[in-house]
């Protein structure tokens, strides 16, 4: 029967995996000329597997693992093991004899994962003297521990309110409602997390309900404003020790935008793009509030997307509650992985992974045109002490010639085994899905990648591939094949796919200029201007000139902001938007077929499969057969496609 790792045995596994990264580390490091792909290149790479594996088991664990004995041991162990990987990072002997290594002895894949290598130990201080080397590895142990204390700060928070009676629950879907009932004292109680929270923020007809959700949501983790104000503070130290003048420019360094003026040129793009149709957007919410409020002359955060709701119900006659009796979460599932084994020629085997971690995590084996390509693990479901967001992490990565691949996809869904009826889905949790799994196909498909280092792509890149996939669940040929109400068992009707997909384009330029907001807020936290502010104070300043909705004042927010707690979104948050606009570009190749599998297994093969083996922008221009460019977003999000 399958069992949750226990504490000892991961402390043991995980101790061997550090005891033969320091052997292999000695070993490079008294490594002497000649130096080849054979006496360098393969035990770094060996090294990289071990602190990968190490890592990605223990950050598994943090997040999910409901023992937490066990998320502490794995928070002590993944600290030891980003030491020993900065350790190595910092070797100079490892840096030369990369250097010493005959080019022409390495096809380009090699050369390219030296050169990177390289890049990564530069950028981490291999060039630095004695001194400066250890202060900024201190430095880097202080971030782990801030970000560990972030994540787990936001992780035990869960917050509730207290209805004032069962009128509270008008406007919500008759499910949710049968799930929050009175409790022994009479008090119904709304939570946090996302099964709770976005229906209820989307539906709920009471104002003062609405706005008490949102700001105990936005209050959670009031500790994470210092641990924030520090983690900024840090950064900065450790980029200027590093010969950089802020964090930002540091964070975008290796990133397909390069430099923190260019991302500024993308925000001033992008801003032309969406400003007339954001503010033609907002005039009709709140034209569509003052039937409420009289007089009104502000959107409230707490209120934007009850009203979008209700003038996506009237505009187009589209009410998302008509789609819910047909997105029941099992049946979502399971087109999920019809749909990926038909576009890229993957088949998914129940299985029982036999060091679960809980009872609801379901496991698949994968193939790949027939060929073993791994296992994914499904954790989708809310509980006490697990992340509450929505991510994918693997579980051991992929690495050609070396290891099978076993990645986990962390999702806050509605669980059909605590509910009186079906786990019925709003549309938008289905985008999630499709979005996150997207990431779960891109760790497959890049199986067969040799080297760690090259396994992922540029960090603005990584979310194109999941945002790609999300087109599809607005698909009337896709939903046909799985959509059907849960009662009558009917098909989903082709008028209401017709008004869903008319729904979804309103609404459109508002979520880019909220995007957009959010990336600046990252970047204005890091570009060295204040490093260590109150980050409540560098959000209002950014909300003051780039918001459209009236803000809840007086909450710990950014406190609670989950992207903030590592190196990859803090400055980069603007990598959501930057890959969507090259996600709608990857589209205008399947000419509006997106079932069409010729152009599907192209795109699995020249965009998923390399990984980072090429420059992201060299991916797309041997898919697309040109350079990318903005033109299909800028239509999108002017309401011109």
């Amino acid at each position: 029967m399958p069992a949750p790792i226990t504490a000892e045995l991961l402390e043991t596994r995980n101790r061997e995996r550090l005891t033969r990264a320091e052997t292999l580390l000695r070993q490079l490091e008294s490594a002497s000329a000649p130096f080849t792909k054979g006496s360098v290149i393969a035990p770094l790479n060996d090294l990289h597997v071990e602190l990968h594996n190490l890592g990605a088991e223990c950050g598994i664990y943090i997040a999910m693992h409901p023992d937490q004995t066990v998320q502490q041991l794995a928070e002590t162990l993944q600290r030891e093991g980003i030491e020993l990987g900065q350790r190595q990072l910092q070797s100079r002997r490892v840096y030369d004899a990369l250097g010493a290594i005959d080019p022409a002895s390495l096809d380009a894949v090699e050369r390219r994962f030296v050169d990177i290598s390289r890049t990564d130990m530069r950028r981490a201080g291999a060039l630095l003297g004695p001194a400066e080397r250890d202060r900024a590895r201190a430095l880097r142990a202080e971030l782990t521990r801030l970000g560990q204390d972030h994540a787990r700060n936001i992780r035990d928070d869960t917050r509730y309110i207290a209805l004032e009676g069962t009128h509270e629950l008008d406007g919500l879907p008759a499910d949710y409602i049968a799930t929050h009932q009175p409790g022994a004292d009479g008090t119904i109680r709304i939570s946090t997390n996302p099964p709770d929270h976005q229906p209820f923020m989307t539906y709920a007809h009471s104002d003062r309900a609405r706005k008490a959700l949102q700001t105990v949501y936005l209050d959670r983790a009031p500790e994470n404003v210092e641990v924030l104000a520090a983690l900024t503070r840090t950064r900065h130290e450790l980029a200027r020790i590093l010969g950089y003048p802020n964090w930002a420019r540091y964070n975008v360094e290796d990133r397909m935008v390069l430099t923190p003026e260019a991302l500024d040129g993308f925000f001033t793009e992008l801003d032309d793009a969406s400003r007339d149709a954001a503010k033609a957007e907002l005039a009709v919410l709140l034209e569509e509030k003052r039937i409420d409020h009289p007089g009104a002359t502000t959107v409230g955060d707490w209120e934007w997307q009850y009203y979008l709701n209700r003038v996506k119900t009237k505009r187009f006659h589209f009410d998302a509650q008509e789609v819910r009796p047909y997105l029941e979460y099992g049946r979502v599932r399971q087109a999920i992985l019809d749909l990926n084994s038909e576009l890229f020629g993957m088949s998914f085997t129940p299985a029982v992974h036999e060091e679960r971690w809980h009872p609801t995590v379901e496991s698949f084996d994968v193939t790949i045109d027939g060929d073993p390509a791994g296992r994914i693990s499904l954790d989708m479901h809310p509980r006490e002490r697990k992340n509450k967001w929505f991510f994918n992490a693997p579980l051991r990565l992929g690495v050609g010639g070396k290891q099978i691949g076993h990645g986990v996809l962390c999702c806050n869904f509605p669980d059909p085994t605590t509910l009186s009826g079906p786990a019925l889905m709003e549309h938008a949790q289905v985008v999630t899905y499709f979005h996150e799994f997207g990431h779960l196909v891109h760790g497959l498909a890049r199986r067969k990648v040799p080297f760690v280092r090259l396994s992922r792509t540029e960090g603005d890149f990584m979310e194109a591939p999941s945002t790609f996939l999300e087109d599809w669940i607005y698909d009337y040929a896709v939903l046909t094949r799985f959509a059907t109400h849960v009662d009558t068992g009917a098909p989903i009707p082709a008028d209401l796919v017709k008004r869903l997909r008319a729904a979804r384009n309103f609404g459109r330029a508002i979520r880019t200029r909220q995007l957009l907001m959010r990336s600046r807020q990252s970047l204005a936290l890091h570009d060295g201007t204040r490093p260590g502010a109150d980050p409540r104070v560098v959000e209002r300043e950014i909300n003051e000139r780039y918001g459209l909705f009236e803000p809840i004042p007086g909450t710990a927010w950014p406190a609670s902001w989950e992207h903030m707690d590592t190196d990859h979104y803090s400055a980069a948050y603007y990598t959501y938007i930057w890959s969507q606009t090259i996600a709608k570009d990857l589209h205008t190749a399947f000419d509006g077929d997106l079932m069409n599998t010729a152009v599907s297994r192209r795109y699995r093969d020249k965009i998923l499969a390399p990984g980072g083996t090429k420059p992201a922008a060299d991916l797309v221009r041997d898919f697309l057969g040109r350079p990318y460019d903005l033109r299909a977003f800028k239509e999108w999000v002017a309401g011109r496609d």
